[in-house]
């Protein structure tokens, strides 16, 4: 039986913002582990954001490249 992909677009957004999602809830984890009883925090660098947006967007493009292959 052959499996439905999930058009470009839909799949771009859902794999944005899931890696977002996902880098957050990761960084949040680390930070309470390991760093919950000094001063530093990997979400209150200044480039948090960015990163994670960056990071958010190559997963989003290597989708997009992946799902070309595949029709």
């Amino acid at each position: 039986m052959k499996e439905k992909i999930p058009s470009k677009i839909t799949g771009f957004f859902i794999s944005v913002i899931g890696t977002g999602i996902v880098l957050r809830t990761l960084s949040t984890i680390i930070d309470k582990l390991f760093f919950s009883n000094s001063d530093f925090n990997i979400s209150e660098s200044q480039n948090f954001g960015l990163v994670i947006f960056l990071m958010s967007l190559t997963m989003g493009i290597i989708w997009l490249v992946n799902v070309r292959k595949l029709s």
